[in-house]
């Protein structure tokens, strides 16, 4: 109850856009005439991603799940996990509230955005802004898998034209609709994309699919390059600062 009352609180839910009228009359946010910015914590980036590709397991309660780590992290223990056996199907996708945390083991992933190390007490998390944060949310597996997934859902939701399906997109990750500039911005990408794609510069279902040896039912009229080039698409806008902040 006190958390949903925080929640829905209008000093809560304040944009943190400055106007000169509230600069004027709050120069110093001491009447809260505005909400912070900041980058979101590591377990809510997490979220933020499952949620808008659709792979977030709603499921409430019950055992906590091994997330994938990289090999080199589980032979780096001086007592190698082998009980460590990353999750499939849909616990895979289950909130960070669930993930299994090992104290001598920090996950590389959570790590690289300030979560802290379960080996010692922390009374406030750190904030860092570093090129690793940007190399996690773009290249591990559990970001890619809801890129691929996410590119998925706004060609089956959205309508046929790049301003429909870009307007998608941004509502799913932002909660607003792109604007001009971002929609040309976004055609510019797709068509470069594209030449690559049909020119076999990179590998269509690598891109496109989690199993490229399994391909999901596709829309109508959809075929996997179109996947491909909506899931680099995808991890842009996964990976927009207005993604993964509080504004």
């Amino acid at each position: 109850h006190l958390l949903k009352t925080i929640l829905t609180s209008d000093a809560y839910q304040r944009s943190s856009e400055v106007t000169p009228d509230l600069w004027e009359r709050d120069p110093r946010n001491r009447l809260l005439a505005r909400g912070p910015r900041f980058r979101a914590e590591a377990e809510v980036i997490r979220d933020i991603a499952l949620t808008a590709s659709g792979l977030l397991t709603q499921k409430q309660g019950g055992p906590s799940v091994y997330p994938p780590v990289p090999k080199s992290v589980l032979e780096y223990n001086y007592v190698k996990p082998d009980y460590w056996d990353p999750a499939t199907g849909p616990d895979r996708y289950r909130r960070s509230l669930y993930l299994f945390r090992k104290r001598s083991m920090p996950d590389p992933a959570l790590s690289s955005f300030d979560a802290p190390n379960g080996d010692a007490s922390c009374a406030r998390r750190e904030r860092s802004n570093t090129p690793l944060s940007a190399l996690t949310s773009l290249n591990e597996p559990i970001f890619v898998e809801a890129a691929q997934a996410l590119a998925l859902r706004i060609l089956r939701e959205a309508g046929p034209t790049i301003e429909d399906r870009t307007d998608h997109g941004y509502l799913l990750t932002t909660g607003r609709p792109a604007d001009a500039t971002e929609t040309a911005a976004v055609a510019e990408l797709l068509a470069t994309q594209e030449v690559r794609l049909a020119e076999g510069w990179l590998d269509i279902r690598q891109i496109a699919f989690r199993d490229p040896n399994e391909i999901p039912p596709l829309p109508a009229g959809v075929i996997p390059r179109d996947v491909a080039n909506w899931a680099i698409v995808s991890r842009v806008l996964l990976n927009l600062d207005e993604t993964i902040s509080k504004n």
